[in-house]
């Protein structure tokens, strides 16, 4: 089957739809992929005769037989605005980097590495802007967001969120890329921040308060 999946998000991409990118690394190591697929207004817009359900329906009917043979679960979110959820479970990262579909297609190389307790995911070369490449359509953006429950210690993420430890990628062209290594022997705090900032004020107030108390000092002795 010759990369077929990644024709499911670029239809999704190149007809009005948009496609939010999912991945989570749960505690036992094991990953959750999804991907949440709708329309935008204007698509909607162009099949105004029919419902927002049926619009994304007619998508589940052409391609949910190539989801099912690649592992894919997927079911219809009815919302205000109704997406299509596609989800898949991987035993391990590794698992992940060989055999996700949605994920290997769009570039040209994505490796885990392993140093003891240190665990890296990297890919290198995005390939959804490569007009030379026929398997592909183009993408001129996409955005992939990933949740770690352990210390990150080296990434390349455009934003993120201490609160839950996600971090943003956003990937538009070939020197774009993904860099997420964590440390499973330290688990994410997300108080650990908000100690940092408090301690970080209490040392300038501290610093103040000896200054003041310096001076003080200084003028009581000029007295």
């Amino acid at each position: 089957m010759k990369k077929i999946v990644i024709l499911i998000i670029a239809v999704f991409l190149i007809t009005g739809c948009s496609v939010k990118y999912h991945v989570v690394i749960n505690e036992d190591l094991t990953l959750i992929e999804e991907a949440k697929m709708t329309g935008t207004q204007e698509l909607f817009d162009n099949y105004y005769k029919t419902t927002k359900t049926n619009v994304l329906n007619s998508f589940l009917e052409i391609y949910q037989d190539i989801l099912t043979e690649n592992n894919y679960k997927y079911e219809m979110i009815q919302d205000e605005t109704p997406y299509v959820l596609v989800t898949r479970k991987y035993e391990n990262a590794n698992d992940f980097v060989n055999s996700s579909k949605l994920f290997n297609d769009y570039f040209e190389e994505i490796k885990y590495t392993e140093d003891g307790n240190k665990k890296k995911i990297e890919t290198t070369g995005f390939l959804g802007n490569d007009p030379e490449n026929s398997d592909r359509f183009e993408v001129k953006e996409l955005e992939v967001s990933i949740t770690c429950p352990y210390k990150v210690i080296n990434h390349t993420a455009k934003e993120l969120d201490l609160n839950t430890n996600t971090y943003y990628f956003e990937l538009a062209d070939e020197n774009d890329i993904i860099l997420l290594e964590y440390d499973t022997s330290s688990k994410f705090n997300p108080n650990s921040e908000l100690y940092k900032t408090i301690a970080t004020c209490l040392l300038i107030l501290l610093g103040i308060w000896i200054i003041i108390v310096c001076v003080n000092k200084k003028n009581n002795k000029n007295k």
